[in-house]
């Protein structure tokens, strides 16, 4: 687990600065008429929500913020597009660094 923790954030600045050699998910919902940053923040928040969802620890918050990114898409709102997708991100990414922590504490 604690390898998972220590490779987050960079996995995490990787994704978002789209360098690394780490490679972008390409975001369906995305039309062309959006901007390229509203593009690039709704392909990393559709990686990394897989990415939570695949190491089942994927929170609501995540899953509800990438659906809201996808709908303000589908309306060509790049603004709406960028707010949501960086909320699913980061609660993407939180999920995950969550799940190195023990449920109870060990003494």
């Amino acid at each position: 687990m604690k390898r998972i923790h220590d490779t987050l954030p960079a996995l995490a600045a990787a994704l978002l600065l789209g360098v690394g050699g780490v490679p972008l998910a390409q975001a369906s919902d995305a039309p062309s008429v959006l901007s390229a940053e509203a593009s690039g923040a709704l392909a990393n928040a559709v990686y990394l929500v897989d990415l939570a969802k695949s190491r089942k620890s994927l929170w609501t918050t995540a899953a509800g913020a990438l659906e809201q990114a996808q709908q303000a898409a589908r309306k060509n709102d790049s603004g709406a597009v960028i707010a949501h997708a960086t909320v699913a991100s980061e609660q993407a990414f939180l999920g995950m660094a969550q799940s190195d922590y023990p449920l109870v504490r060990v003494d």
